[in-house]
């Protein structure tokens, strides 16, 4: 792999309609790190910062901006979409469609944040994923996604106080579930199902 001596000339032309959302400083690892997406065969943090010699950094700076920068992820969506809608080949259309669709993010760990045990239609059984959710637009010249956003699983703690707090009798025998990390699921399916039965009724609605 050759080298970057300069940013792309794509980066170069297209990355100032996003400098805005950035600071000065993250805007230049914005232009790094999409550089590196676009040219680097290994698209790893390492990967991308070893691309850099005219402008030689730890790749640390770039971990961080990664990892802990302020990003406001919406304004950099907005920003997307207003460039998108600027283009004539990808401005919204009247003959376009828009479709809604869900992809799992399979993973190993049980403990990730947000990761649940969900199932997966394709091999028939449950899984350990992220659920990213999606709004593509498409039309005759193009498609592209909308908006993203990763599925939440249910807040237990949030939805059991909402329940009790609505006059919804939680049977005692239950109780010792949510205690027992071995039968959380058990605990989850319980109070799903105690709220699937009454969400008809507006104060679990609100819940």
């Amino acid at each position: 792999m050759w080298p970057l001596v300069e940013f792309p000339e794509l980066v170069r032309h297209y990355a100032p309609h996003f400098e805005s959302v950035f600071s000065p400083a993250g805007y230049v690892e914005f232009e790094r790190y999409i550089s590196g997406l676009i040219v680097s065969e290994n698209k790893t943090v390492e990967g991308i910062n070893r691309l850099f010699v005219h402008e030689s950094r730890n790749q640390s700076s770039l971990n961080r901006w990664l990892t802990a920068s302020p990003l406001d992820l919406a304004a950099l969506n907005q920003a997307r979409l207003e460039l998108l809608e600027s283009l004539p080949g990808t401005q919204l259309k009247r003959q376009g469609v828009l479709s809604v669709d869900d992809t799992l993010l399979k993973h190993y760990g049980r403990h990730i944040e947000q990761i649940a045990h969900l199932y997966d239609p394709v091999t028939q059984t449950y899984v350990w994923a992220h659920n990213l959710v999606t709004v593509h637009y498409s039309d005759d010249a193009t498609d592209y996604p909308l908006l993203f956003q990763l599925w939440k699983p249910v807040d237990l703690e949030k939805l059991e106080h909402g329940l009790v707090a609505a006059g919804i009798p939680l049977r005692s025998g239950k109780l010792a579930l949510k205690a027992d990390p071995d039968r959380a699921d058990q605990w989850r399916k319980y109070l799903m199902g105690v709220w699937q039965r009454r969400q008809g009724q507006p104060e679990v609605e609100v819940v």
